[in-house]
């Protein structure tokens, strides 16, 4: 990338922009010009009637002229076409033709009185166009002097009027003002347009450079139009938003559903004020966006700053988890040894004969309290003792194939109970298999217990893969069972929650927290034909 500019020459600096870039563009133009004047002139010759001034003075000549220059319209597009010879010696030797046969054309006709004198207008400019300075002015000068020539020589031969004389000096007079005025505009002209060439390569190396900073951002960039197109994305906004495909110009609503919603609330509420919200992306991809307005009000467009949270839950979770380990280390101590001498004395008064049956019904209410609460601690122990995850890249179709046969064989399932869907098949997260089998085995056997009551009704799907438009990968663990009651969803992540007197309610607390300590998200999704859906979310691997 080139931030700097080359050195000029005066007259490279006073060409104008278009001719720059294709400096027989002009000439071109000028002979297409040409040769619609040629063919006007001719049709005028041969509709030429009583009252027409064309030809009057010689007609044999100006008839010989208008051929001419209808031959040299023709050679002139050819040579331009070809770009040969040099563009400077076909400019100067076209203008000079052409000055010289307007000038045999109105001597022809008379001189002015034929009405196209003004014409010499056009080739004379040309050159101001292609190198402003004193020549052009010079040849507009002797342009000028030669009409007024021919028409006192007309004058003196009597074929003309004698005020064609003035009206010919105006004419030239004319010529030159316009040669003048269109030389120091021409400069002023060309000048200001380089400095707006040289402006316009600054801003574009300066687009290019911010462009290139943002796109190397960690930080995801999506700039959005006024309209929701997506003006621009940086590669991290691209890998959060599921690398999407042709994204340049389509509606953000196209590929981020949730974040367009908090855009137009922030469109509608709360703009220009910066702002920031937490969104779920495709109800995958954990993220903080934060909006904030570019440009004024009438050509308004939004920044979004786009965060991946992952990283910071994971820390949030190892400081949540240090902390566990220190109060469960607490409690082993604290409330185990007890325990255990309660458990232990229930042992020993079972052991006598002098109990009746009342009494031995107190004792068993004794030990099997007593095994629960130890049981209850077990599963807080396991919990804080799994505070470093040993990550495995698992192929998730063949894991959970291998987790179903298993599951099947040790709950005598028939094998259609339970249905496996990932797609795409080679489907690989980061996980600890310990604790993936943990939290599957916790989830498919709170179905087979709770969701009916006789289980050979029971019928699992677990479904996973990759959403469109997500990095992220999801797995839905499905039953047809009687579903979760409103009251029973709010609480059902809280730590010793539980509807059945015989669990700990531990279960799912523990199963979301090994989640997060694996950076995957675990939550609950109600069907609307019923049953329950546990959706697990595995972190983007980086």
């Amino acid at each position: 990338m080139q931030y700097g500019t080359r050195d000029t020459t005066l007259d490279e600096k006073l060409t104008p922009i278009f001719l720059r870039e294709d400096p027989w563009n002009l000439l071109r133009l000028y002979h297409v010009y040409r040769f619609t004047l040629a063919g006007a002139l001719l049709v005028a010759l041969v509709m030429a009637d009583g009252n027409m001034k064309l030809g009057q003075h010689d007609y044999h000549l100006f008839t010989w002229l208008t051929g001419a220059y209808l031959f040299l319209a023709v050679i002139s597009n050819l040579t331009s076409y070809f770009q040969w010879p040099d563009l400077s010696v076909q400019t100067v030797l076209f203008v000079l033709l052409d000055i010289g046969l307007l000038l045999g054309l109105l001597y022809s006709s008379r001189g002015v009185e034929a009405g196209f004198g003004i014409l010499l207008i056009i080739p004379v400019l040309i050159p101001h166009l292609g190198n402003p300075g004193h020549v052009s002015v010079m040849l507009a000068t002797i342009t000028g002097m030669l009409l007024v020539s021919i028409q006192i020589w007309l004058q003196n031969q009597g074929a003309s009027e004698p005020s064609g004389v003035m009206h010919s000096g105006l004419i030239a007079l004319f010529i030159l003002l316009i040669s003048l005025a269109s030389n120091r505009w021409i400069r002023k002209t060309s000048a200001v347009a380089s400095l707006a060439q040289r402006r316009g390569i600054d801003l574009a190396n300066l687009s290019q450079l911010n462009q290139s900073i943002l796109d190397k951002l960690e930080s995801g960039i999506v700039v959005v139009e006024g309209s929701g197109a997506i003006r621009h994305m940086n590669e991290s906004a691209w890998d959060m938003l599921g690398q999407p495909g042709n994204w340049r110009s389509k509606p953000l609503q196209q590929f981020a559903p949730e974040l367009d919603h908090h855009l137009q609330h922030w469109l509608h509420n709360l703009c220009p004020r910066i702002a920031s919200f937490d969104v779920r992306h495709q109800n995958t991809t954990e993220m903080r966006a934060r909006f904030s307005q570019l440009g004024n009000q009438s050509r308004r467009a939004t920044m979004i700053n786009l965060e991946d949270t992952t990283e910071q839950r994971e820390k949030l979770q190892s400081a949540k988890l240090a902390s566990l380990g220190q109060l469960t280390a607490s409690i082993a101590h604290e409330i185990r040894n007890p325990l255990g001498a309660i458990s232990h004395a229930a042992q020993l008064m079972g052991e006598s004969q002098n109990l009746d049956k009342a009494d031995l019904r107190l004792l068993q209410i004794i030990q099997s309290n007593a095994r629960r609460m130890n049981l209850t601690i077990e599963s807080v122990l396991n919990l804080s003792r799994k505070k470093m995850p040993n990550r495995e890249r698992l192929a998730l179709k063949l894991w959970l194939h291998e987790f179903r046969k298993d599951f099947i064989l040790q709950n005598k399932l028939r094998d259609d109970q339970i249905h496996l869907f990932i797609e795409p098949a080679d489907t690989v997260i980061e996980f600890d298999p310990a604790h993936l089998h943990q939290i599957i085995w916790n989830l498919c056997s709170n179905a087979y217990k709770y969701a009916h009551d006789d289980p050979k009704y029971l019928q699992l799907d677990i479904h996973g893969g990759n959403p469109t438009h997500t990095r992220d990968i999801m797995l839905n663990v499905m039953d047809n069972g009687r579903g979760m009651t409103e009251a029973q969803r709010q609480r059902l992540f809280e730590p010793f929650f539980t509807t059945s007197t015989q669990g700990t309610g531990l279960g799912l607390f523990m199963s979301r927290e090994l989640c997060l300590t694996n950076g995957a998200t675990l939550d609950y999704v109600a069907l609307a034909s019923g049953g329950s859906c546990f959706r697990l979310v595995f972190a983007h691997h980086r």
